[in-house]
């Protein structure tokens, strides 16, 4: 019988002896499979009812129409026979490793009590046992996250860290993203819970409705790390001999911390300071060093822990500064002996290192040109206007410079990379200076014919000078003096001063210095209007000074700050124009550290060895493989300049390809991301104990590893997969039903009811 019925359902030989059922596919409430039954009964009954004829025989002809009738309702239900097939599909485990530099801090303890890194605690973690016996019972799914996820081939040796940020809440959605038609019970996450991201409501609901639950494993001190690090160096990488050249380092420090800028070789403390927290947040410190001669400088900047460091390996960065044998050259021009004139002029006639020629155009003809270098004329040519580095203008009318001569300066700065300042007076300039040559190099735009303020000011300088390491006119702990600030004394106060339209700003000036407004109570009200702009063009910068009275500072200490005003913006002009010797070939990136993103100046200075129209200069990451190629214009004068913007973070290094010329060296820059992991390394614990008690799961100590296997829950879920043949579509079903109706109808032709 089985064999027959294999053989009709056309049943696989291998199913023979398994269990099966009846089932149907269409399953209504059994309500109405009772009506059906029922109408059925009614329907056969009703039809027999009158008819004459032996009681026996409409009973069973009754019963043939009633099963005829209840098989095509099966038929109708789609019956199929079944076998029962079940399978277990056991829950995965998604295991998220941190890869960011936070790991590298060093605030976790070893046995013996040394200290050692986060990192080296998760490779630790991930050679325990536990995780081959979670393996036997759950599948478990690695990945790497800092920024984004990246899949672990082997678990037990992670790639290095290397993310400049973490993206927690991110990074676990885009993972989960990724196990879809995967079942997934529980996640295991090794971090110190460092992360730029809120934990996302969306993904805690998305972790409740699929039932995962979140065991962290939180790693790090706690009570924060005490990692003291340099995240930035920025200086020059070039200056003149006896200049005073300074070195801008940001840092990150949990509390206050020491550097020391020292020469490399001789172990030689050239400036320290205390660190101290800006206005933007960050810990900032100015240094400033001194080489005699000339040839290379290798300093190094070195922190001083202070109470010990969590990574000592961070502590130290070395710059390198290529020193040249000269005096700043400086051409002072100005129409009248006004006092910012005469006191300006006595502080360039004495600085060291500077060699300076000053003009008053103003002056009768036997009226002495001053200046450690006089000149007995205006210069005419550009080679008598090439040897100056900077080239100061004061209330000069434009026309006492002719086109020409202005044109000269103009291509000066471009392509020479000549510094130009502008010093504001209420006759000339900038008013008298609309429409001449000059006028491009002018930060602003629109009426020059500014108006002056009703009262007077305070200057105080922007968070653009402090990272320049300019107007820094106090002490190393106070580098704005309080006198000059909220509270400043009266003679601190500008009368006079121009007031400069912020809208009226062409797009690449930067504000270098705003005004305070003091009031008739005396009381000081900052606000955004700017008073000193900065500007660059082409290879030079041109910066503007809305007011000619610094010189009123003098009242408080002598000629100190007016000095530590005007010195250091006429130095830094003059080192970013800075050449090389003739015959000399040099390639230089300003500045020598950005962010992503941010352009620097890759300049090529040819020393009359370069006679193309166009230099290629290729930049090379770190790894090698990561290659750019550059293409610089020419600017004239042997001179070639281009911008471009890095678009990873780390060591970039550069070297003229095109034309090939021997011995030159390379020059680097240092790129970091403004999302940089190093800047806040303290451990967020409790971000991972609210992701862990919100879905579920548990906080597991690092030393409770072993534990983990018994604490992950079992969440693998029952699969049928029963196997089912149709039987509505079987010949024998429907002979079934053709035999039923022909026994009823030849029952009633036999028994002839009618």
């Amino acid at each position: 019988m089985i064999g027959g019925l294999q053989d009709m359902l056309g049943m696989p030989p291998e199913l023979a002896d398994q269990p099966w059922q009846l089932v149907f596919r269409l399953q209504p409430p059994g309500w109405v499979l009772f009506l059906m039954l029922i109408m059925c009964l009614l329907v056969a009954g009703w039809g027999y009812m009158r008819l004459r004829g032996g009681r026996p025989a409409r009973i069973a002809l009754a019963a043939t129409r009633c099963l005829a009738l209840l098989l095509v309702i099966g038929l109708a239900l789609q019956p199929v026979v079944e076998w029962p097939r079940e399978r277990q599909e056991p829950d995965g485990v998604l295991i998220l490793v941190d890869r960011s530099r936070s790991l590298m801090v060093r605030d976790e303890r070893g046995p013996d009590g040394e200290r050692r890194s986060r990192e080296e605690r998760v490779r630790e973690i991930l050679k325990d046992p536990v995780w081959d016996r979670i393996r036997a019972s759950h599948p478990l799914h690695w990945f790497g996250f800092s920024g984004t996820t990246t899949p672990l081939g082997d678990p037990t040796t992670p790639p290095t860290v290397t993310g400049s940020r973490t993206l927690l809440s991110a990074s676990l959605q885009e993972a989960m993203r990724s196990m879809e038609g995967r079942l997934v019970g529980s996640v295991v996450i090794l971090s110190d819970g460092r992360s730029q991201d809120a934990i996302d409501p969306a993904l805690m609901a998305l972790l409740r409705r699929e039932g995962v639950s979140v065991f962290a494993m939180p790693l790090g001190d706690p009570q924060g790390s005490a990692d003291r690090s340099i995240v930035e160096v920025e200086h020059p990488q070039r200056a003149f001999a006896k200049d005073h050249v300074p070195v801008q380092v940001t840092l990150s420090a949990p509390g206050p911390v020491r550097v020391m800028l020292r020469d490399r070789a001789s172990g030689q403390v050239l400036d320290q300071a205390e660190a101290r927290k800006d206005a933007d947040g960050r810990l900032r410190v100015s240094l400033t060093g001194r080489h005699p001669g000339q040839g290379n400088m290798q300093w190094e900047v070195v922190l001083d822990p202070m109470g010990g460091d969590a990574d000592p390996g961070n502590d130290q960065r070395t710059i390198d500064i290529t020193s040249v044998d000269r005096p700043i050259r400086v051409l002072y021009l100005d129409g009248r002996p006004r006092w910012e004139f005469r006191y300006l002029r006595n502080i360039l006639l004495r600085e060291e290192g500077m060699e300076s020629s000053i003009m008053l155009l103003s002056a009768d003809r036997d009226f002495a040109q001053e200046g450690t270098a006089p000149l007995a004329r205006l210069p005419v040519t550009a080679e008598e206007f090439a040897p100056f580095d900077v080239i100061m203008i004061g209330d000069v009318p434009s026309g006492f410079l002719d086109a020409e001569r202005q044109r000269i300066i103009r291509e000066q700065v471009a392509r020479r990379g000549s510094g130009l300042i502008w010093i504001g007076g209420e006759r000339s300039t900038p008013a008298s200076w609309e429409g001449a040559p000059l006028e491009d190099l002018l930060p602003l735009r629109g009426s020059l014919d500014l108006p002056r303020w009703d009262e007077p000011i305070l200057l105080q300088p922007s968070t653009e000078a402090n990272r320049l390491g300019l107007l820094m006119l106090g002490d190393v702990q106070t580098p704005w003096p309080e006198e000059l600030g909220v509270h400043a004394e009266p003679w601190a106060r500008l009368e006079w001063a121009q007031r400069i339209d912020a809208d009226h700003l062409k797009p690449t000036a930067e504000i270098w210095a705003t005004a305070d407004r003091v009031k008739s109570d005396g009381a000081s009200e900052p606000t955004t209007i700017p008073l000193m702009l900065a500007m660059r063009y082409g290879a030079g910068t041109s910066v503007y000074v809305a007011t000619d009275e610094t010189w009123r500072w003098r009242y408080g200490r002598g000629e100190t700050l007016q000095e530590r005003f005007w010195v250091p913006m006429i130095r830094h002009l003059a080192r970013l124009g800075l050449r090389t010797d003739p015959g000399q070939t040099s390639l230089v990136i300003e500045p020598s550290t950005c962010a992503t993103g941010q352009p620097v100046r890759i300049t090529v200075d040819g020393g009359g060895r370069i006679l193309v129209d166009e230099v290629v200069v290729e930049a090379r990451w770190k790894d090698g493989v990561d290659v750019r190629e550059i293409r610089l214009r020419a600017e004239g004068d042997g001179r070639f300049g281009g911008t471009w913007a890095p678009e990873r973070e780390g060591g970039w290094t550069f070297r003229i390809t095109q034309p090939r010329l021997d011995g030159l060296d390379e020059a680097s820059l240092q790129v970091r991301s403004e999302d940089a992991e190093a800047r806040d390394t303290t451990p967020d614990h409790g971000a991972l104990s609210i992701l862990a008690r919100d879905s579920g799961g548990a906080i597991i100590p690092p030393a409770e590893i072993g534990s983990l296997d018994r604490r992950l829950p079992m969440k693998a879920v029952t699969i049928r997969q029963p196997i089912q043949m149709p039987l509505w579509d079987r010949w024998f079903i429907y002979a079934m039903l053709a035999s039923l109706l022909a026994i009823e109808w030849l029952g009633r032709r036999v028994l002839r009811l009618a």
